[in-house]
């Protein structure tokens, strides 16, 4: 779980700075911080471990850490104040928030009817839903030995993600630098299912990524290559605690513990 909030803690520096190489020294500066989507990751933990409403907890967090750059779509409803307003973002939020979820031990109907829950107060879209379900599915598939090919043509066949004909060339020239579901979902998916290891992942987004929407797609590149390959940078794990400690204690003792009950103790539903 602590693998999604590297990712993001990592690519935050690399958000729209036009670096695109695959040869960094160093992945960790001064101004390296978390962004909307640990705190989020951090929020759908929160609901899952203590069995609360996803909206009613997104808004806590939301509010608990209003600089962090939301999306504009997550802004506008936290902005609303009320847990039963519903909003129609199409952003990538709905799907990396919903990595916990992915990683629960439940049946596979169960886990996608709790994305589209954690989806619908603020991405009642089917683009923000579809980027939610793709993601548990995925890490579902992932964690149940389910090949490349048959993630790919479910990702295809339910939600028209057609990732069979990306290229490391091709995602680089890409032009789609925007932070929707359907232009950053199915590329952190491929970019995770076609590296080389943990390390590998990470700088290859930094690689084909760099000018776009970074800390979002490497943490759920990061999510999904920290169970595909089952080792992350432990230097770098550390390095991220140790920021989170200092300045974001909440984040790190919330999904600390979703990692004690998923891992030890069960999550209480």
């Amino acid at each position: 779980m602590i693998s999604a909030v590297i990712g993001d803690f990592i690519g935050s520096v690399f958000e729209n700075s036009n670096i695109r190489t695959n040869n960094l020294t160093q992945l960790i500066y001064p101004k390296s911080c978390i962004t909307d989507e640990s705190v989020m990751i951090a929020a759908t933990c929160d609901a899952l471990v203590n069995c609360l409403e996803f909206s009613d907890v997104y808004l806590k967090w939301g509010k608990r850490y209003p600089d962090v750059a939301w999306g504009w779509g997550t802004s506008f409803w936290i902005e609303q104040d009320n847990a039963d307003y519903m909003h129609d973002s199409v952003g990538n939020l709905a799907a990396s928030r919903a990595i916990p979820i992915g990683l629960l031990d439940l049946p596979l109907s169960y886990l996608l009817d709790l994305a589209c829950d954690s989806a619908r107060c603020s991405h009642n879209s089917q683009e923000g839903i579809d980027g939610a379900k793709a993601m548990v599915y995925t890490l579902f598939s992932v964690r149940n030995g389910k090949s490349i090919d048959q993630i790919y043509q479910y990702l295809f066949s339910e939600f028209s993600y057609l990732m069979n004909f990306y290229t490391v060339e091709q995602l680089r020239q890409s032009n789609e630098i925007d932070s929707s579901a359907i232009n950053t979902v199915p590329v952190a998916i491929w970019i995770a299912l076609n590296s080389k290891d943990w390390n590998d992942a990470i700088r290859l987004v930094i690689h084909c990524q760099g000018h776009g929407d970074t800390d979002s797609i490497m943490c759920m590149t990061s999510a999904i290559a920290s169970v595909y390959h089952g080792k992350i940078d432990s230097d770098l794990e550390f390095e991220t605690q140790k920021w989170l400690f200092k300045n974001a204690q909440d984040v790190l003792q919330i999904v600390q513990e979703f990692e004690l009950q998923t891992e030890i103790l069960g999550i209480p539903f």
